[in-house]
Order: C-alpha cells, then structure tokens, then sequence
C-alpha cells in the first residue's frame, strides 16, 4: 500500500509508535527553487487536463503567480524577505497542481477554455479554507500586504481578482 499524508494529518502523525514501525515513510521536503516547482507545476497540470482530454493550458506567467503566492506563504516570508502569516493548511506543490487543474476544468466547461487569475483565486480559497475559516483572512491580508504592491500585469490581474476571497 503507497499512501501520502502531511504534517497536518492526524491519522498518520497520532500513529502510535508500534503501528509506526510497520511503515516505511519517507519524508518529501517542499521545493526549495521556485523556477523548478513552476515546471512542476505547470507540467503537472498540463498532464492531468490532456489525460482528462481538455485542451487547456495555463500561461507561464500565471503559473508563477501561483507558484510564488503558494511558496511565500508555506515560507511565511516573501521573496524579497518580507514576513508574511503562513497558512494552517498546506500549500504544497500537489496543491498548487490541484489549484491549475481544477482552474482548468472549470475554464474549458465554463469560460471557453481560457484560465484566468479568477479561476486561481476562486481555487486558493478552497485550499485556504480546508484546514481553518482563519486562513481566509490570512490570505486576504497577504494580497492587501504584499501582492497589491507587485508589478507586472499578471500580478496586478491576480491582486484583482482578490473579490473572489470573500
């Protein structure tokens, strides 16, 4: 049996340690380089949607965008060196790959086929608020704080699409 589990998974870290010994576990730390998890990412996602047969694909620049939201906040600090308030839940690399899929199917079925930073922010928000109603508010501050001051025209785009985090 191959399973995965986070840090926040009751069910395997409340293991008691006689169940524990039976397992193998191998722990698989975040990526620290930001370039190679946008490749992930974005290879990733682009796999699942062909294997789903829909024929969308998320530009590199909005990848990024998410990538680095998702990184800065599992760091709790921002690529400039800025403090930033870290989620309760997880915000893996698998997440980020769940966020552009599902972005994705909902683009193609609904918007005809173009993934916008409306369908990454509508997505964080359901993968800020798996764990706790708190992280909303988090994410809020981190776009009021740090996102809202970037440049570049997908960030201005993302900072935008902050109305969907209600």
């Amino acid at each position: 049996m191959i399973a995965t589990a986070n840090t926040r998974d009751r069910g395997v870290n409340e293991m008691s340690a006689a169940l524990k010994r039976r397992f193998n576990f191998e722990t698989v730390h975040p990526i620290p380089d930001l370039e190679r998890e946008v490749e992930l990412v974005q290879s990733q996602a682009e796999s699942l949607l062909a294997r789903a047969n829909v024929p969308v694909k998320l530009s590199r620049d909005l990848t990024e965008v998410l990538v680095s939201t998702f990184h800065e906040l599992r760091r709790g600090k921002t690529a400039q060196g800025k403090s930033v308030e870290s989620l309760s839940t997880v915000m893996s690399t698998a997440e980020a790959v769940s966020v552009v899929y599902s972005s994705g199917l909902h683009a193609h079925f609904y918007n005809r086929g173009t993934v916008t930073v409306d369908h990454l922010v509508q997505n964080i928000v359901g993968t800020a608020l798996k764990d706790e109603p708190e992280d909303l508010n988090k994410l809020r501050r981190y776009f009021e704080n740090v996102i809202k001051s970037r440049s570049g025209r997908a960030w201005k785009a993302f900072y935008s699409a902050r109305k969907h985090l209600r």
